[in-house]
């Protein structure tokens, strides 16, 4: 007898990471409920940058014009002197290094409501929904999937689901419901104030910051008119309840009285940071993504773009699962993302470190190079991240292999020329499928005989005769292929093996344990 689920996927919370997952596993056309405790979408600019590789995945996803419309490339400092001097300084956030060749360069300031407001529209146009207003209050799971009791306006009801996928924040039900624990370190006296007001008067065109003794105060702009205030609490000072008077008194004794009117303030919150995460991200059919998996300080631009990129490396992983690959996959998920995770609260709390040290500055002079290193940095980006340690990458033939190698991401390359089609590179790998790319190379592959929905083959070469003609040369001068050589991408952009046609047995052998028995010509 077959027993009957509810849904395959329950996703609990409704932030960018459990939303980056439904709009994946909608787009697949896997069954999913997304449930968020909160009573309605977000409003709260909380963070507010996203990352060059969070933008490829909401790219690939369809849902990166809002954010592109939106969202603000240059945000220069400007520093408001005790002396009445004003000081100008370039933005803090650095645009990627042109060898990762992405189409969206730098990042973004935007408010997180703005991000997750297009993933939910994206995920409404894939037939999906949000149920506010729903807690998750009890999990037990078995071997065949999970019982998950819901709290609802209507009262408790019952899902049965074959996974659960814990999005639910830092402070996740679902990671203590099965017993996963965050481990680290909270640190007593880093704490801020933040909070999103409206000021009128204020250049948009900066980022405002008043260096003082007692701690800087800073406004970032995001959205049509608000401004996320922020301000370090000195170790020395207990924190005082938030509220739109005591954030006026702070500007009036450290700005100079009148000089800032803040006109309202919503989203008042006292922040404490820590540095701690979930040793490892799986207990059976229940997974966290996202805060539920790691908390870190926000210095680098880390939080939200990490929990996207664990989502988008875990959605193609639980397809894969429901069609018949084996759990042994899933196994991967954390594999490659727990090692990120702590590379990115090693450096974010250095980050943070570093400006706190400088947080009673009373001027630019001190300030000023502690908030720049916050945006430095080869990992803020996210185009570095590479998965060569995975059990899935094979590496078997890359001896002479120049350029990106397996693990890594996939980067663009322009100028490619086909009959109908003209375009790059990201073009031809976007969509829920997996990539070979065969350059020089016109004798028949494997993988030709794979569902299109699984995977797609692309002969690219060098000469106009090609099927796809690298016109500009950019493959090539990227990739650095050999004639004959195969390149095989992952749904989420990453290469899992670069080698020789003759070699393509070698790499579905290889990623056997991970396929269920009988599928051939599907490689996961």
């Amino acid at each position: 007898m077959t027993e009957e689920f509810d849904t395959d996927v329950l996703i609990v919370g409704a932030g960018p990471t459990g939303l980056t997952l439904a709009c994946d596993i909608a787009r697949r056309g896997i069954d999913h409920r997304v449930v968020e405790r909160d009573p309605a979408p977000n409003r709260a600019t909380r963070a507010k940058t996203i990352q060059p590789r969070s933008l490829e995945v909401l790219d690939d996803l369809g849902a990166v014009d809002h954010v592109l419309q939106r969202g603000v490339a240059y945000l220069d400092m400007r520093f408001h002197e005790a002396d009445g001097a004003i000081v100008d300084r370039p933005s803090i956030s650095v645009r990627a290094n042109d060898s990762y060749h992405t189409p969206y360069p730098d990042p973004l300031w935007i408010g997180q409501f703005e991000i997750e407001h297009a993933l939910r529209h994206r995920h409404g146009e894939l037939g999906g929904k949000v149920e506010f207003g729903t807690e998750v209050v009890g999990i037990e799971q078995d071997d065949a999937g999970v019982t998950v009791t819901l709290l609802t306006q209507e009262g408790e009801q019952t899902v049965r689901a074959r996974f659960v996928v814990g999005a639910d924040g830092g402070k996740s039900t679902t990671r203590k419901l099965i017993g996963l624990p965050l481990v680290g370190e909270t640190y007593g006296w880093q704490r801020w104030y933040l909070g999103d007001v409206t000021v009128p008067d204020l250049d948009r065109a900066y980022m405002h910051i008043w260096p003082s003794e007692r701690g800087f105060l800073g406004l970032t702009p995001l959205g049509d008119e608000l401004w996320q205030f922020q301000s370090p609490i000195l170790p020395d000072d207990e924190p005082e309840t938030p509220s739109p008077a005591f954030y006026q008194r702070l500007f009036d004794e450290r700005a100079g009285a009148a000089k800032v009117v803040l006109t309202s303030a919503s989203w008042l919150s006292v922040y404490q940071i820590q540095a701690r995460m979930a040793q490892e991200y799986r207990k059976g059919r229940v997974l966290l993504a996202g805060d539920a998996a790691h908390v870190h300080s926000a210095a680098g631009g880390q939080g939200m773009n990490t929990g996207i990129q664990d989502a988008y490396n875990l959605g193609w992983k639980l397809d894969s699962v429901l069609s018949g690959a084996y759990m042994s996959l899933l196994d991967t998920y954390g594999t490659e993302r727990v090692p990120v995770a702590r590379t990115v609260l090693e450096m974010s709390s250095d980050k943070m470190n570093k400006a706190l040290e400088q947080a009673g500055s009373g001027s630019e002079q001190g300030l000023g190079p502690a908030l720049k290193n916050i945006g430095e940095g080869s990992l803020n980006s996210g185009l570095g991240i590479r998965y060569r340690d995975s059990p899935m990458v094979y590496h078997r033939g890359e001896e002479t292999v120049s350029g990106p190698v397996a693990g890594d991401r996939a980067p663009n390359a322009g100028g490619l020329e086909g009959a109908g089609f003209s375009g790059d590179l990201f073009d031809l790998l976007r969509g829920p499928h997996w990539s070979l790319v065969a350059y020089d190379h016109t004798d028949p592959v494997i993988f030709d005989n794979a569902k299109p929905t699984h995977m797609h083959v692309h002969r690219i070469g060098s000469t106009p005769d090609s099927k796809i003609f690298d016109a500009k040369g950019e493959f090539k001068r990227i990739y650095q292929p050999y004639p004959g050589e195969i390149i095989l991408i992952r749904t989420d952009g990453h290469i899992i093996a670069r080698a020789s046609a003759g070699q393509e047995m070698d790499i579905i052998n290889h990623l056997a344990p991970f396929r269920s028995i009988g599928n051939q010509v599907r490689p996961y």
